[in-house]
């Protein structure tokens, strides 16, 4: 019995990898000529000539950016881009399906959105949005982001703690954010016990200010290495990764109050909105310039030109040039100021990542400035 199966096991295996036979080839060549063939005469039938002329000047003469600002995925315009540079120009609509990943259904999608929009900045406007969206997981709904009015960054260091809270200027309103708690905490000195390490952080917990929503960077990834080096970092990075998920969650349950709803189907508790968020890492030191390379440097001296503002040091406003990027600044009281000073460098340096933090959170995806986006995805020299 054993040796029959063994038999019609490499019989099945001989079959697998076999190549096609010549047959066989012609008709999947025929199949695939004949999709191709269907889709090229919906499309020729589908625009006029003045159109097919629009798509084509576009895709032609369009950059990844241009393409970008559509309705087409990055992976699909980089591949229509690379097609461009080996093959030359679309001569004709239907060539497009001659170019990996587009059917008839995504080329129809990407063709209405070159003839609609004629705005450039309505396009960008939309391309920015789409972009503001994948900057945090989960994603912010819009009716909770317009009803935010306070946010709190947590920023989590190697054994410690720091976080800022920031109240948000009224809608419209050309008045800078305010910074209302601003504090650092030690919460490991070794590495602990999982149970040990659960207490320090709802003590945390319970320091941490309330807001309307709470922001944590992400944390670091642990690959797996044998050296002893990596091998201590890999400790370091599974431990900030735990007092991330500890805290995340004590921050998530202030709001829900009730888990009686909670089945085992992972159905949805009576809060509507998740008030956590965590921002993808890099971005605060990409928007702010203390990023070399993967490595940040010390983000304090971006900190202290905040404070040098003329609202941080008298109490009415005169005439300044950044009126108009006001809002998206921040006003610290004389104590706050008072205490950054008197803190350690290393401390310091914590303190600076969590405001950086909130604002970076706070232009991305509360206001969406659109300077903002287009310098953390390298499309400021885009922006006019």
């Amino acid at each position: 019995m054993l040796k029959n199966m063994q038999c019609l096991r490499r019989r099945a295996l001989k079959v697998l990898r076999s190549p096609l036979s010549t047959a066989t080839k012609g008709n999947v060549e025929n199949v695939h000529e004949t999709k191709l063939t269907s889709e090229a005469a919906s499309n020729d039938n589908k625009y006029t000539d003045e159109e097919k002329e629009k798509i084509l000047k576009i895709i032609n003469d369009g950059n990844i950016d241009d393409l970008l600002s559509y309705d087409i995925s990055k992976v699909r315009a980089n591949k229509l881009i690379s097609w461009l540079k080996h093959n030359g120009a679309l001569k004709d609509l239907n060539d497009i399906l001659n170019v990996e990943g587009f059917g008839a259904k995504s080329v129809i999608k990407f063709y209405q959105s070159l003839l609609n929009e004629k705005d450039p900045e309505m396009r960008k406007s939309k391309y920015y949005l789409k972009l503001s969206k994948s900057f945090i997981t989960p994603k912010m709904d819009i009716i909770q982001r317009l009803n935010i009015k306070s946010c709190v960054a947590v920023r989590v260091g190697i054994n410690h703690l720091a976080w800022a809270r920031l109240e948000l200027p009224p809608a419209g309103a050309e008045t800078p954010s305010v910074l209302t708690h601003w504090q650092q905490h030690d919460v490991v000195e070794k590495k602990l016990h999982l149970s040990d390490l659960v207490q320090r952080c709802l003590y945390a917990n319970h320091l941490i200010p309330a807001g309307d929503c709470y922001v944590l960077e992400n944390p670091p990834s642990v690959q797996a290495s044998n050296k002893p080096s990596n091998v201590e970092q890999k400790n370091v990075n599974i431990q900030k990764a735990q007092i991330i998920a500890m805290m995340g969650l004590a921050l998530a349950l202030r709001t829900q109050t009730n888990w009686g709803d909670v089945r085992s189907d992972y159905s949805k508790i009576t809060s509507p909105f998740t008030n956590v968020f965590y921002m993808r890492r890099f971005l605060p030191a990409r928007l702010f310039n203390y990023l070399v390379g993967t490595e940040r440097v010390s983000s304090e001296k971006t900190v202290i030109n905040m404070m040098r503002t003329y609202y941080n040091v008298d109490e009415h406003h005169g005439d300044g040039k950044d009126f108009l990027t006001i809002r998206n600044n921040v006003q610290f009281s004389p104590e706050l100021r008072e205490m950054f000073s008197s803190a350690s460098p290393s401390n310091r340096d914590l303190l600076s990542q969590a405001l950086l933090l909130n604002l970076t959170f706070v232009r991305l995806i509360l206001f969406e400035d659109k300077q903002t986006i287009a310098t953390v995805t390298g499309l400021s020299r885009k922006v006019g």
